[in-house]
């Protein structure tokens, strides 16, 4: 594949000084302190502001909580902060005219294509290992007991659902000209997934049942890996197949 190489060693450098990896790491980062503080104080801040008028009776918080708190804004809020990134990947330089340059070069389409989608999940790692292992310590600090490959399992089919919405953001974005075009693909493939995990075959069998997995690997509850990263990995790989395909037949 020519190129591979030299476009990969291009897309890294120009994360490092871009807005994204400062917005996601610093958001990862955020997330991942915040997340057990909120877990922790929630029960005593919810229990002064009702007072005595609504009595209710709130379970002590766990280190359990911490991590449903820190995968819950895993699986939501984080997942569209790196569908936002995969958005602008190919999108993004094709709209500002950059992508051209390195094309007239010795570097093949797919290579841009498979650099572009290599970045970006590098990113999600770096993200993901880095909040998580703030998760890990600030959980530590505020509570006993702690399981900690719960949080970490979680964290990695987190990175399964990842990298899927970044193949099928990337497909979008090697569709069309417009980043934010090509994040609604992908916000829309998030949608979908969501929606179609209410059904339970689908959540069993697809990639629908990776939110269900995160939620119940962090609780410590038992989940079924095989199909939902099995086919989550497969559907990954025939986007990004497709989204190479799209970009060697399109004019720039």
């Amino acid at each position: 594949m020519s190129g591979f190489g030299t476009m990969l060693a291009k897309e890294l450098r120009e994360i490092q000084h871009t807005w994204r990896i400062w917005v996601t790491l610093g958001t990862f980062a955020f997330f991942g302190i915040a997340d057990p503080v909120i877990a922790r104080f929630s029960p005593e801040i919810l229990a002064s502001v009702v007072g005595d008028e609504i009595p209710i009776t709130l379970p002590p918080a766990t280190a359990a909580s911490a991590w449903a708190q820190w995968t819950g804004d895993l699986a939501q809020l984080l997942a569209l902060v790196i569908i936002a990134v995969a958005g602008a990947s190919v999108a993004g330089e094709v709209a500002s005219g950059t992508a051209i340059l390195p094309l007239a070069k010795p570097i093949g389409r797919p290579a841009f294509v498979l650099a572009k989608f290599c970045g970006v999940v590098v990113l999600a790692v770096v993200s993901v290992v880095l909040g998580t292992a703030l998760a890990t310590g600030t959980t530590a600090l505020l509570f006993d007991e702690l399981d900690v490959g719960a949080v970490w399992t979680a964290a990695g089919v987190w990175l399964v659902l990842a990298v899927l919405l970044v193949a099928i953001t990337m497909l979008g974005s090697a569709l069309v000209s417009s980043s934010m075009a090509a994040f609604l693909v992908g916000f829309g493939a998030y949608i979908l997934i969501s929606l179609v995990g209410i059904w339970q075959p689908a959540r069993a069998y697809s990639p629908a049942g990776l939110n269900g997995v995160i939620s119940s690997l962090a609780t410590g509850q038992e989940a079924h890996l095989a199909w939902p990263v099995g086919t989550a990995l497969v559907i990954a790989a025939a986007a990004l197949a497709a989204a190479v395909w799209v970009f060697r037949k399109r004019e720039l």
